[in-house]
Parts: C-alpha cells; sequence; structure tokens
C-alpha cells in the first residue's frame, strides 16, 4: 500500500529531476541530427571560427511575429542555430530578438541597420493578404558591423552567419593569387566569386612570364577555365611553387562549348 510519505518522497525526487534538467537544459545546449545530409550538425570550420572568438559577438535579430508556419519557422531554426554558437563559443555569442513591428522606434533603428521589411502572402479567413515582415539580424565585434538583411526560409543559414563572424574577426586576410594570361577570365567576370572570397581572403591576381615567378608570399594558387595553350615555363614555375609547398586549385574544361548550336570543339590547355 502508498503510504503518503512514500507519495510525497516520489513527488519531491520527480521535482529534484526536473530543476536539474532545467538546469542541465539552460547551461548546455545540444542537438541531435538524425537527417541524412546532417542538416543541422555544424562544420568543423564554423566550430573553429567560434571557439577562436577573443571578444563576444552580439547578434540582434529582427524578426516579425505572427507569421505563417513556414516563415516562421525560420526564426525557431536561427535561434537553435545561435543556441548552439552560444554554447560552442563559451558564451561569446550573445543574442537578442527584437520585434519591429511593437513600435516605431524598433522598426526605425532595424532599417536604419540594414534591415528593409518583406512583403510575404497570407491566408487569413480564406483570404489572401499581403504582410511586412523583418527577418534580418546585425552582427557587431567591437567597432565592428554585418549585416544579414534576409534570413530566407530554406537559405544557408550557418554559412551566412558563420561568414559574417569569420569576417569581423579576422586580422590579416590570407592571399589567393588567380593565374591570369592563358585566356582565364578575369576577377571582374566572376564578381559572385570575388564577393564571396573577399570576405576572409585577399585576392590577387598572377601573371607569370618567362622572367617571373609566383610570388613568394603566396600560398593558394587557383586556375580557373583557361582557353589558351599554356607555355612549358609556367608548368616549371607551377611545379617549383607545389615543391615549396603552395597549393594549387585547377578548375578546367576539356570543351569549349557553344550552348546557341550545342556544338564544342576540343581544348588542349597542357593540363
Amino acid at each position: 500500500m502508498v503510504t503518503k510519505r512514500k507519495i510525497i518522497t516520489s513527488l519531491l525526487l520527480l521535482a529534484g529531476i526536473l530543476i536539474v534538467l532545467n538546469f542541465l537544459a539552460n547551461k548546455f545546449f545540444f542537438r541531435l541530427d538524425f537527417t541524412e545530409g546532417g542538416q543541422y550538425t555544424l562544420s568543423d570550420a564554423t566550430k573553429n571560427i567560434l571557439k577562436s572568438l577573443d571578444e563576444p559577438v552580439t547578434v540582434t535579430a529582427y524578426f516579425s511575429e505572427n507569421l505563417p508556419p513556414d516563415v516562421g519557422k525560420v526564426k525557431g531554426d536561427f535561434k537553435d542555430l545561435l543556441t548552439e554558437y552560444n554554447s560552442i563559443s563559451g558564451g561569446k555569442i550573445a543574442y537578442q530578438f527584437i520585434n519591429p513591428g511593437e513600435d516605431q522606434q524598433k522598426e526605425m533603428e532595424a532599417q536604419q541597420s540594414g534591415i528593409r521589411p518583406v512583403v510575404i502572402n497570407v491566408r487569413e479567413k480564406d483570404q489572401m493578404k499581403q504582410q511586412k515582415a523583418y527577418l534580418g539580424a546585425v552582427l557587431q565585434y567591437g567597432e565592428k558591423k554585418e549585416v544579414i538583411p534576409l534570413v530566407q526560409p530554406g537559405s544557408a543559414m550557418e554559412y551566412d552567419l558563420s561568414s559574417n563572424i569569420k569576417k569581423m574577426i579576422v586580422k590579416q586576410k590570407t592571399e589567393i593569387g588567380f593565374l591570369q594570361g592563358n585566356g582565364e577570365p578575369t576577377m571582374q567576370a566572376m564578381p559572385q566569386l570575388a564577393q564571396q572570397l573577399d570576405i576572409i581572403y585577399d585576392v590577387k591576381p598572377v601573371t607569370v612570364t618567362d622572367s617571373t615567378d609566383i610570388p613568394a608570399n603566396l600560398k593558394t594558387l587557383v586556375i580557373v577555365a583557361p582557353k589558351d595553350t599554356i607555355p612549358p615555363y609556367v608548368f616549371n614555375k607551377l611545379d617549383a611553387f607545389i615543391a615549396r609547398g603552395g597549393r594549387l586549385l585547377a578548375a578546367i574544361n576539356r570543351v569549349d562549348g557553344d550552348f546557341t548550336n550545342a556544338q564544342g570543339k576540343s581544348l588542349n590547355t597542357g593540363l
């Protein structure tokens, strides 16, 4: 027969377990990822960035309330991501969520920070109407500031967040060279690539002649889609570059395709 004392003891034990679990949940954060591609598992690059922080990073997230479920999920995913960043960084990622719709001052603050509202379609009482929504964040590290103007559903949140943090904390950019002079496209012809690399790298065009070498301070050289035959002396310089520990990335085409008439001609670059 269950006595009153046993009931009280069981209730106190249960309450104690709940208190401990609540304490651990607030102090430590972990997330089990059962997705096939590891969708919710942070990359090693992100973990290294977070563990290398010398100062705290403050994230002010401007998210509207009462959003449709598919859009509102973005806020939950972004908050979970920030919670995990906070845990891995040892508390150096501080964040707060602000609803710009609460008052005009907060809305003006969001817009002045570079976060503009987007218009989304909302179904209400079997009718479609348009609603203004804020889905952005401002990151601050010391005196440096970066803005994620729009966190889109299904976007690469980790990449956006980590690359902006890395952009603020990098003290000296590593140089990356792009080989030129053999029919390769210029950096101006690859603006998206140049923009993304510029976050953490200093991109330099490199032209090699029979009397000039690859710069001694360069550790990485990229060859993108050359169309001309590369002279033998360039390969000699590339051999010397690799021999001294240089890293080489070659993205080459075997065929120069003409998509207007579905034809192509073979390319012989020597690579």
